[in-house]
């Protein structure tokens, strides 16, 4: 059975961001996909994890967006965090680019979603930008 997990922590340290959600299992025990959705209705990235019997979505909610453009624009990698485990999130930058490339001025994922993208990504200045 696939389940979803929410982000409930995002914290750039060390040259990474590094994203804390509660997993039902051990990340020894997971496979990144590669691989990035859009919850549209939730207004958050969702990122693919998979085990030998289940893929794991990991929502990562607009409150958050702040440090993922932060992360994109210094190049730094993403990790997940559960407990004292971590994993890096491959290809996450590539995946996230593509995304916001393809919503922006795109009504088809929802006109909420399309303005909470261009509001974060395309109209914030980050400071140090």
């Amino acid at each position: 059975m696939n389940e979803k997990v929410t982000v409930h922590h995002a914290e750039r340290k060390a040259g990474r961001l590094w994203l804390r959600a509660d997993l039902p299992v051990s990340l020894a025990d997971v496979a990144p996909k590669r691989h990035m959705l859009v919850d549209s209705d939730g207004l958050a990235f969702v990122y693919l994890l998979e085990t030998n019997d289940r893929f794991l979505y990991v929502a990562i909610p607009r409150q958050w967006w702040r440090e993922l453009k932060a992360t994109l624009a210094a190049k730094e990698p993403v990790w997940l965090q559960s407990g004292e485990e971590a994993v890096e999130l491959e290809q996450f930058d590539e995946e996230l680019v593509y995304l916001l490339d393809n919503i922006r001025g795109n009504a088809n994922y929802g006109e909420e979603l399309e303005q909470a993208v261009q509001e974060v990504f395309f109209t914030e200045k980050i400071y140090g930008q």
